[in-house]
């Protein structure tokens, strides 16, 4: 693969979880994948719902360098517009280009998964709104421009049930219902530069945290871990969405990752084939193709 055809990828949220996750199942021998998150430092913790989790970008450069790709650690606050920019303008001063950009960083507090009504939870939970929604905006104006006059093909944002059923409260239920519509509206402006905009249901992933929350609330999401996807596999299915030639014919859609990556025939870590719970927890609402300026 020569310089010019390398792709360029852009990962938030990639210091743990879902998003360390898909940047490493994404990377191919020649990509360059850049991994924006908070946490850089190799063997970092953070202190969330109780335990301490690792998160590194450093990590996860690391992996990503030992499948022949470029992992770049790009550690910024993305509640931060000025922090945006900086990061935007990186990018096009250093490659010049951006063929992917994945929207997996969110903002978690320890009340999320607490067994009470919002009103007995903490407001800052709101921050779910400014990482991971706010944040994927703001990020998305400042680096489309950059995808347009570069070619790019999929901007694509991490999402979850929780857009149709009650999880974990008002707040990231708003959230997520929020990604998946914006994700369908960002697809009506992009489809006449044939760049994609798709919003993803990742399903329950086994990372360190889910596990960690499972044992501590007790089994209650021994079930839905039955089924669940390893961290790599949504960046495994990524793929497989953005080498489709079709591509564009999915822009606007909020899709199951494991739903999809059936579809596609993607195999999870070990051979697994990961289940989708729309049977128990709902599907992705259909929106409306009305026009409204």
């Amino acid at each position: 693969m020569t310089k010019e055809n390398k792709r360029v990828i852009l990962v938030t949220g990639a210091s743990r979880g879902v998003g360390k996750g898909i940047a490493e199942g994404l990377a191919e021998p020649d990509d360059i994948i850049i991994c924006a998150a908070r946490s850089l430092k190799e063997g970092t913790t953070v202190h969330q719902f109780g335990f301490e989790i690792n998160s590194s970008l450093e990590d996860t450069v690391n992996n990503i360098n030992q499948t022949g790709a470029l992992g770049v650690a790009y550690p910024i606050d993305l509640n931060c517009p000025e922090e945006i920019l900086r990061l935007a303008n990186f990018i096009k001063e250093e490659f010049g280009r951006l063929d992917l950009l994945v929207h997996a960083a969110c903002q978690i507090h320890d009340d999320l998964v607490a067994s009470k009504p919002y009103w007995e939870k903490s407001l800052d939970l709101w921050s779910v709104m400014d990482v991971g929604l706010k944040s994927n905006y703001f990020l998305s104006h400042a680096l489309t421009p950059l995808m347009i006059a570069s070619k790019g093909k999929l901007i694509l944002q991490i999402s979850s049930h929780g857009a149709m059923c009650y999880m974990h409260g008002p707040i990231y239920g708003a959230q997520k219902a929020a990604i998946d519509k914006m994700a369908f509206d960002m697809a009506y402006d992009l489809k006449p530069f044939d760049i994609c905009s798709l919003s993803l249901w990742s399903g329950i992933v086994k990372d360190e945290k889910t596990q960690k929350v499972s044992e501590q609330h007790e089994g209650q999401y021994a079930e839905f871990l039955k089924g669940a996807a390893s961290q790599a596999y949504a960046g495994m299915v990524i793929n497989e969405i953005y080498k489709d030639p079709r591509i564009i014919k999915l822009s606007g859609k909020t899709l199951i990752a494991a739903e999809i990556g059936e579809m596609y025939g993607v195999k999870d870590v070990g051979l697994n084939s990961p289940k989708s719970d729309r049977e128990s927890l709902g599907g992705p609402r259909n929106f409306s193709e009305a026009v409204v300026y």
